[in-house]
């Protein structure tokens, strides 16, 4: 068996990292993409680059493998227009209803009637309404050209004398209602730390605004913007916007029919929580083509057809799961072509904007070392739990040996317990695990062969949510990992009590999504990580 080969993976500016190759260098090209896809959670189509000792240390693209060996460095070049011709030894990928193999091939082989389809289904108007979460600071609007004469002039007046300005009724709502149009093209329902960013910046913007009898200079800003984003709600709940009308009175039980119960809103950093249908289209129309969808998913080498299909029947889809709240089963059925690593990552975006694995995985392993630092020190029996976690690593390099440890002694470290993340069972146990299984609600099962070494992987790895599996052949506990936090969000479901704060790390530590509100058991870990 050859050596085991380290090579530095750059994918980006000031982003690389370490793929390491237990078997040695792969004999093809396309070997090697589906090592740096799987261990860097790269989506995209590239071509590789190495660095060429003979020019310089310049970049050159890759032909053979005989031109890289120990620590040689390669580089990713992602294609703007994939073309399957364009990765060496690569094949065509078999049909998005097998999940693993479909994360595994080459995302980029597509019929040309398939391109055709993917042309007038990704239509501007078949695009989510949000592209960018809530920004990391606020920018105030431009006011209507006389209001910003007004606000300019007295902010030239607070320079020279400190003088106020007490804005009259027409100039505080025109503010105020252009505030609100800003504020929306974020959250309809923002937090109270939002108002009050908003509030700061105003005043920031335009110190003449500032309010004397306050002691934070914008306290009333503060209420009034809040009180401007309820009327602007019910504005928008007669105009039929869905993430409004969702709450309205009439789609609330008899018996509990108050604007205060069951209020569905983003409590994840969901960017496109409930989005409206796209220009032109209904729910009718979309149904047509949720239907369709149905035939297509099942034909060979169509992805291109089926992710267009559903992109173009996105906010159909996330409107039946937030309003309708259906079971894994009935989803399932209705919407097979989700359940699968490729469309998972796409409606995760979808929904935060945030690209998954190339986030969860990047993120995962440049905290891995402070990580295990934070572990070591952790002491007691569930230190020794740790430790007995994180014994794999010791045993091999494999880098999803080394996350699965990281993630399950993550869950031992928050005190809370990794089999009921991670649930195994033995390829002998037959119809016992089966019968387990139908029993999970919610978690990862690894099924391993008998007396297997840490670096045999498993023979299955998949994903159970209601007695129902959902996905397998995901190869790794990781990838698995990445699939359930997308599962949440992709089904608008609440992490399991016994789970929350290892989610929550996952969520706000790894992902960086809503990481200003922890809760103190997380907070403690991010200011250890942070020393």
């Amino acid at each position: 068996m050859a050596a085991p080969v380290k090579l530095r993976v750059i994918l980006g500016e000031n982003d690389s990292q370490r793929l390491i190759l237990q078997d040695g260098i792969p004999e093809t090209i396309g070997e090697l993409v589906q090592h740096i896809k799987r261990q860097c959670g790269v989506e995209d189509h590239f071509r590789l680059q190495f660095m060429d000792a003979e020019f310089g240390n310049e970049f050159t693209n890759l032909t053979s493998v005989l031109e890289i060996q120990d620590k040689s460095t390669l580089k990713l070049v992602f294609d703007s227009a994939p073309a399957a011709s364009a990765l060496p030894g690569g094949s065509p990928p078999p049909p998005c209803s097998t999940p693993a193999t479909s994360w595994s091939g080459d995302d980029s082989s597509l019929s040309f009637s398939s391109l055709c389809d993917t042309d007038i289904l990704s239509s501007p108007e078949s695009t989510p309404s949000r592209s960018s979460g809530w920004p990391v600071v606020f920018v105030v609007p431009r006011f209507p050209y006389d209001c910003q004469l007004q606000l300019d002039k007295a902010n030239a007046a607070f320079k020279e004398s400190g003088t106020l300005l007490d804005p009259d009724v027409r100039l505080k709502t025109a503010i105020l209602d252009s505030l609100a149009e800003e504020i929306v093209r974020y959250k309809v329902y923002p937090s109270d730390s939002e108002f009050e960013e908003v509030a700061e910046a105003l005043v920031s913007s335009h110190p003449c605004l500032k309010e004397p009898g306050s002691a934070t200079g914008y306290g009333g800003w503060k209420v009034s913007l809040k009180y401007k984003l309820a009327n602007y709600r019910r504005k928008l709940k007669r105009l039929g916007c869905p993430e409004v009308e969702l709450n309205s009175l009439t789609n609330k039980p008899a018996d509990k029919c108050s604007p205060a119960y069951g209020v569905k809103k983003p409590r994840r950093a969901e960017v496109n929580y409930c989005p409206t249908y796209p220009s032109g289209e209904s729910a009718e129309t979309l149904e047509k083509i949720r239907e369709t969808l149905l035939l297509e998913v099942k034909k060979r080498n169509n992805q291109g057809t089926v992710a267009a299909m559903m992109e173009k029947t996105f906010a159909h889809r996330r409107q039946e799961v937030i309003r309708d709240a259906p079971l894994i089963a009935d989803f399932k059925t209705k919407w097979p072509a989700l359940f699968c690593v490729r469309e998972l990552t796409a409606e995760f975006k979808r929904i935060t904007t945030v690209s998954l694995l190339p986030k969860f995985f990047s993120q995962l392993d440049a905290l891995s070392s402070k990580l295990m630092k934070v572990f070591s020190k952790k002491g007691g029996g569930q230190g020794r739990k740790i430790k007995s976690i994180m014994i794999p690593i010791t045993q091999t390099d494999a880098i999803d040996v080394r996350r699965e440890c990281i993630i399950k002694a993550l869950c031992v470290y928050l005190n809370e317990e990794p089999e009921n993340l991670v649930k195994e069972y033995m390829n002998t146990d037959g119809e016992s695990s089966e019968a387990a299984m139908m029993k999970t609600t919610f978690g990862i099962f690894v099924i391993r062969k008998e007396d297997a070494e840490p670096k045999d992987g498993p023979e299955d790895v998949g994903i159970i949510l209601e007695g129902v599996q959902v996905l397998d052949e995901l190869g790794n506990v990781p990838l698995a990992m990445g699939m359930l936090f997308a599962l949440v969000y992709a089904l608008n479901l609440s992490y399991p009590p016994e789970l929350r704060y290892t989610f929550e790390a996952l969520q706000k530590l790894i992902m960086e999504l809503d990481g200003n509100r922890l809760s103190k058991k997380i907070q403690t870990l991010k200011t250890l990580l942070a020393r």
